[in-house]
């Protein structure tokens, strides 16, 4: 991901952002532009910035779950920078999970939420739908990264910012994510609520799941690792890495959703000198037919509430049985 725009012109193109924003706004309280309503509970897992809060881990989370409990849930993706299957990692990901009939991709989330509706789909999860004004919502959940709550306080591009830190009052419930072990989450808490003060709030963190082959056989995480990830917060998986016991760990990036190529992964498999080159499970969709596999490891994360976690999770199912 890029970093902000600095200076006079970034400043001027977040001003000009920000009074785009209000006017959409404006169009949709003045009822001159209408969100459309789908037979359905809608709830969106979204971010106020860009990057990576953990929306794909609730998603999954939540939805398994909620399969579990007998929930006729459906999950609601856009199919961003697909790959040579023509579907995007995400989708892959929740269709794995979840089975292919349970997820919903395209390029728009209101027809798409229609589909799954028409479905007999009883529970939507869109997810990143915040920012999605043309679909109602029954409820809008939306993450904030504790390193970074605010996106540095400025609209795209000077700062992260999707929209005015304001826009979190239409929130239903706010959660602070990527909590370190054993960090407390009531300072952060305590900033957001005086930005949402009618919100939920809760808290959560990503926990070490798991180190498997590309295979899916278990192994035991240690020694030194070369971490690749093309994901929203890659320092956030390096630090991941190092809870699950690699030490040291270092750092290769690219942009988020990169599909690898084989030159690519064949130059990051060698730069890895003998010891594991690690992956995420989203990086690992994207990984390409023909690459190395040998020292090739996948790291899993599971979804840990921390504080209101089974408040957050009842407000989302709430008649959705």
């Amino acid at each position: 991901m890029a970093g902000p725009v600095k200076g006079p012109l970034g400043l001027g193109l977040a001003r000009l952002m920000e009074g785009l924003w209000e006017a959409r706004r404006a169009m949709y309280a003045r009822g001159a532009w209408r969100s459309e309503h789908v037979p359905a509970r809608v709830v969106s897992i979204g971010n106020l910035t860009v990057g990576g809060a953990g929306k794909t881990t609730l998603v999954l989370h939540l939805a398994t779950r909620l399969q579990g409990e007998g929930v006729r849930v459906a999950v609601v993706t856009r199919r961003y920078r697909p790959g040579p299957s023509g579907c995007g990692d995400e989708e892959l990901l929740y269709r794995a999970a979840l089975g292919e009939a349970a997820v919903f991709a395209g390029t728009s989330k209101r027809d798409l939420a229609r589909a799954a509706a028409a479905a007999g789909y009883a529970l939507v999860l869109v997810d990143d739908g915040f920012s999605h004004w043309p679909l109602a919502r029954d409820l809008d959940v939306v993450l904030l990264d504790r390193t970074d709550l605010w996106g540095g306080g400025r609209m795209l591009p000077a700062g992260l910012l999707r929209e005015p830190i304001r826009a979190l009052q239409r929130a239903g419930v706010v959660v602070v994510t990527r909590l370190g072990p054993d960090e407390d989450p009531a300072p952060f808490l305590d900033e957001v609520r005086r930005r949402a003060p009618a919100a939920l709030l809760a808290a959560a963190r990503h926990v070490p799941a798991g180190v498997r082959t590309l295979d899916g056989v278990d192994l035991t995480p240690q020694g030194p690792v070369r971490v690749l990830t093309a994901t929203g917060n890659p320092r956030a998986v390096a630090a991941s890495a190092a809870e699950a016991g690699y030490s040291p760990v270092t750092l290769a990036t690219y942009r988020d959703h990169h599909w690898f190529t084989r030159a690519e992964a064949e130059r990051e498999h060698a730069a890895a000198r003998g010891g594991t080159l690690l992956l995420t499970a989203k990086d690992a969709v994207r990984w390409p037919e023909g690459a190395p596999r040998e020292g090739v490891a996948v790291l899993d994360t599971r979804w840990s509430w921390v504080v209101g976690g089974d408040e957050a999770e009842g407000l989302i199912r709430e008649e959705s049985r």
